[in-house]
C-alpha cells in the first residue's frame, strides 16, 4: 500500500493546504507563507514571530480608542506585510466607527458584522476565508471587522470570536472604546496573553480620570495587571499648553505602569475623516512603532 505523506518530511506542516479546507491560511497576496499554530497563535513556517493579540481602551470616551487601534494594527500590517495578518476589531458594547474610519479603499468595505460572520452555521467560523470575507480592508493590508449594537447570536461572546480569529492565522488588536469596565471585555482583560493600551487624552481632565481607571484594574485584577499596562496619550490639538501632559503622565505613572507613549498630533488625524497610514506624518508612524513594539 503508498501513501501520498512521507513520514520522515515534515513538509505536512508548512506546505499550503488547498483553498477552502479547513486549514487554509489567510492571504494578502499569491505569495503567503505557510504557517503553524502553536498553542492557539500562529508562527510563520520560517520562523518568524508573531506579535501577540492586543486590546485598546480608553480612560474616557473620546480619548482615542480607535485612532490608536487603526494606526497600532497598521504599523504590524505594513511592516510586516506577507507574514502577519492583524485584523482591528469592533469589541465596543453597541458597535463604533472602527470600520468607517479604518477602511480608506473605495469597494473594499464589507457589509458584513461580527453578528452576520457568527450567525451564519453553514461553514466554520473559524476558516481564514470566511474570516476574511467578513472584513473590510485598508490601504495598508488590514483587515477590519464592525460590529452592529445588536447582540451577538446564540451564546456567542468575545471568547469565541478571540478564538475563531486566532485559530484563523489572524492577530486581533480590539477596539474597546471605553468604559474598561465594560462587561464583555473582562475575558481578555483576564488573559496575560494579550497586552492592554489605556489611551488618555492630552488634557487635564481627562488625565486626572486615569486615577480611578487604574485603581479600578488594581482592585479588579491585581497590581501585576496594573504594571503590565501601556498608557498612550494622544495629542488631539496642537496647543502648546498641552505640551507638558506626557510627561506628567509618565511621571504619574513611572514605576506604576509598564510604558507611556505619546502619539503626536497630526493634521491628518485632525481631519477626524478615514484614516490611512500612508497620509500620515512620519512622526506618527514613528510612535505607532514604538507603541507596537512596547506592547510585544
Amino acid at each position: 500500500m503508498t501513501t501520498d505523506i512521507d513520514p520522515e518530511s515534515l513538509g505536512w506542516l508548512t506546505d499550503p493546504p488547498p483553498p477552502g479546507s479547513p486549514a487554509d491560511v489567510p492571504y494578502t497576496d499569491t505569495r503567503v507563507p505557510a504557517s503553524v499554530r502553536i498553542s492557539g497563535l500562529a508562527s510563520t513556517g520560517q520562523g518568524l514571530p508573531i506579535p501577540p493579540p492586543m486590546l485598546v481602551t480608553g480612560s474616557s470616551g473620546g480619548s482615542g480608542s480607535t485612532m490608536v487601534t487603526l494606526g497600532l494594527a497598521s504599523a504590524m500590517a505594513i511592516d510586516n506585510l506577507g507574514y502577519v495578518h492583524p485584523a482591528a476589531i469592533d469589541a465596543t458594547p453597541a458597535g463604533g466607527d472602527l470600520s468607517l474610519r479604518g477602511c480608506d479603499l473605495q469597494n473594499a468595505r464589507t457589509t458584513a458584522t461580527m453578528q452576520t460572520w457568527l450567525a451564519d452555521t453553514t461553514i466554520p467560523a473559524s476558516l481564514p476565508s470566511v474570516v476574511d470575507a467578513a472584513c473590510s480592508r485598508s490601504s495598508a493590508g488590514l483587515r477590519i471587522m464592525s460590529r452592529s449594537d445588536a447582540a451577538l447570536p446564540r451564546r456567542e461572546t468575545l471568547v469565541s470570536v478571540h478564538g475563531n480569529v486566532i485559530d484563523a492565522g489572524f492577530v486581533p488588536i480590539y477596539d474597546a472604546g471605553a468604559p474598561v469596565r465594560a462587561r464583555s471585555i473582562r475575558p481578555l482583560l483576564c488573559d496575560p496573553r494579550v497586552p492592554i493600551a489605556i489611551t488618555v487624552a492630552a488634557r487635564p481632565d481627562a488625565i486626572n480620570r486615569l486615577n480611578p481607571v487604574m485603581a479600578w484594574l488594581d482592585a479588579e485584577f491585581g497590581e501585576y495587571m496594573a504594571s503590565d499596562v501601556t498608557i498612550v496619550v494622544t495629542r488631539q490639538t496642537n496647543d502648546p499648553a498641552m505640551f507638558a501632559c506626557t510627561e506628567w503622565v509618565r511621571v504619574w505613572g513611572r514605576g506604576h505602569v509598564r510604558s507611556v507613549v505619546e502619539i503626536p498630533y497630526d493634521e491628518h488625524l485632525g481631519e477626524g475623516r478615514q484614516i490611512s497610514w500612508h497620509h500620515l506624518a512620519p512622526a506618527t508612524q514613528a510612535a505607532f512603532r514604538l507603541l507596537l513594539e512596547e506592547m510585544r
